[in-house]
């Protein structure tokens, strides 16, 4: 296990309560990943280092359909991308709180995000066989 913090946000209206589990198993990350519905529950984090707020992972969304996007140090923010998967149309999810249009190559299915998930929260970084990072 390489994440040291995992953070879920409940949302109630513009007023949202964090949970903070230290040293989450995979049984933890995975509960929260499927408790994401895309309303109330729409966001969650997994830092690799407590103590480091530069480098981390965000799943969004909910109830079938995801976005994942990271940050790096340095400003650098990559998200998995389908690359057989056309921008176009645009998803609407909400992800912090806020409704937003995501192109439908960023936005994955529950499998392909528990993959990508799983390999970050093993490894704490932004890899893993049959994903594909780009940087946005």
């Amino acid at each position: 296990m390489s994440v040291a913090q995992l953070t879920v946000s409940q949302w109630e209206g513009g007023t949202v309560r964090n949970e903070i589990v230290s040293n989450p198993t995979w049984s933890q990350v995975e509960g929260a990943v499927r408790q994401l519905d895309n309303v109330r529950f729409n966001d969650l984090y997994l830092q690799p280092d407590a103590g480091n707020s530069e480098t981390y992972l965000c799943v969004g969304g909910g109830g079938g359909r995801y976005v994942l996007a990271g940050v790096l140090a340095g400003d650098r923010f990559p998200t998995l991308v389908d690359p057989r998967r056309p921008p176009e149309p645009a998803e609407l999810l909400r992800v912090g709180g806020q409704e937003g249009d995501y192109p439908a190559n960023v936005v994955h299915d529950l499998d392909t995000t528990l993959e990508a998930v799983h390999a970050f929260w093993s490894s704490g970084s932004f890899d893993g066989p049959g994903l594909h990072w780009q940087e946005l």
